[in-house]
């Protein structure tokens, strides 16, 4: 019976329901259920959704991107800013090796500053991230000028102050060995926004 059943699951023609499925997926090992959720966050991530702002302008935007996530956390009232509120571009990049930001990344960076608009009492500060590859001091140095240069296009695009400053950290809080596959030094190397005030 037990192999009739085997061959039936994997012809499909066999499902688990209730107390057998959760069962089953108890039994099942960490990474696969860690490469799944992977997976779905990976599909989810890149969602378009629709960001509506307070003032009545439409973001087009990712689902669990940064935008869609501050404007979540500034609409919350029992959120509070601080040094320790993050939130990493996800559609931010650079030429290689320098401080020059893409053309398709420019639309992010005007997301942002339209949030700044939308939310006039908001205080942000940017903050530059690389992984652990290469010189430290040279990663630092390109992570801060990376970060200037955000700031600074945000600034043109909305000149009320609202960016407080920028500065780069470099490879410190980089997780990722320097030897590790790209996919996970990709993680580390972000420019970040921090809410300072709400």
């Amino acid at each position: 019976f037990f192999f009739l059943m085997l061959m039936m699951r994997c012809h499909g023609d066999f499902s688990m329901t209730g107390n057998e499925a959760h069962g089953a997926a108890a039994h099942k090992g960490h990474h696969e259920e860690a490469t799944a959720e992977k997976h779905e966050d990976a599909a989810t991530a890149k969602e378009s959704v629709h960001v509506m702002l307070p003032n009545g302008k439409e973001l087009n935007a990712y689902k669990g991107g940064i935008e869609d996530m501050l404007v979540v956390f500034l609409n919350d009232s029992s959120s509070k800013a601080g040094k320790d509120v993050w939130f990493d571009f996800d559609n931010l990049n650079f030429k290689t090796g320098s401080a020059e930001i893409t053309e398709e990344s420019q639309l992010q960076v005007s997301n942002i500053s339209e949030i700044l608009k939308a939310y006039p009492k908001l205080k942000i500060k940017i903050g530059g991230y690389t992984d652990k590859t290469g010189d430290s001091l040279t990663n630092l140095a390109l992570s801060n000028n990376r970060a200037k240069v955000v700031a600074d296009a945000l600034a043109k695009l909305n000149s009320s102050g609202q960016v407080t400053g920028a500065e780069g950290y470099g490879s410190q809080f980089a997780k990722a060995a320097a030897d590790a596959p790209d996919a996970e030094r990709a993680k580390d190397r972000r420019i970040s926004v921090t809410v300072r005030e709400k």
